[in-house]
């Protein structure tokens, strides 16, 4: 009864912390011009700092109004990605719940893009997204099952096989991609972002508190009823 009244008191000092769900970083691409060196980020979240989104040393900006856009993707390079995500402060952790983001590729450029993340060194694609032709696609990725994060937390985007969006042929070393705002169903333009929540990671010595007063309060009842 004790170990269960212990691991009682872990989940309520948990449950206790600081824990909402936000928008940990967001990208407006409104008003960009696509070749800028970096995208600005917001991150309304206190304790997570948003990091701009950057390009892979393999790739080049393109003008394309509204969005941040590269060319030479190249799936034989590691350098060709684009890279944006959030630092957690010191004592907390980071839940995501959804990668909320608008894309599109030029005919000749990449026809599936892939998500990986710094969680496994980028390895391993989380998710993709299929551009057909010149149409943006508007996706909400899952990421809930990425939780615990503290840190440096970041994302890249990269090509999955060498197809062209048009479904022809190989990746045109001229052909574009791009990450724009995403265009939800009410026609409404929302930054592309990471959604989550922030929780205090409690300290030890709170943990045991809590837990020796629970046992406390078991030994005067036993007493009591003796």
């Amino acid at each position: 009864m004790i170990k269960s009244l212990f691991t009682s008191a872990c989940l309520l000092v948990a449950l206790a912390s600081n824990v909402q769900a936000a928008t940990l970083a967001a990208w407006d691409m409104f008003g960009q011009p696509g070749n800028q060196a970096t995208s600005p980020v917001a991150s309304p979240t206190a304790n997570v700092t948003g990091v701009v989104m950057s390009r892979g040393a393999g790739l080049s900006p393109s003008t394309a109004g509204n969005s941040f856009s590269a060319t030479s993707w190249d799936t034989t390079t590691a350098d060709d990605y684009f890279e944006f995500g959030f630092d957690v402060a010191p004592g907390y952790t980071a839940s995501l719940d959804d990668l909320i983001i608008g894309t599109r590729s030029s005919g000749t450029g990449p026809g599936t893009i892939g998500v990986f993340t710094s969680l496994d060194g980028f390895s391993i694609s989380l998710a993709s997204i299929a551009q057909v032709g010149t149409a943006f696609s508007n996706s909400v990725i899952d990421l809930s099952a990425l939780s615990g994060i503290t840190g440096s937390f970041r994302v890249r985007l990269m090509e999955l096989g060498n197809t062209n969006a048009n479904g022809t042929g190989a990746t045109g070393s001229g052909g574009t991609f791009r990450v724009a705002d995403y265009l939800d169903q009410s026609g409404a333009f929302i930054d592309t972002q990471l959604t989550g929540s922030v929780a205090l990671v409690p300290e030890p010595s709170s943990v045991v508190l809590v837990g020796l007063g629970l046992i406390g309060l078991v030994v005067a009842r036993r007493r009591r009823v003796a």
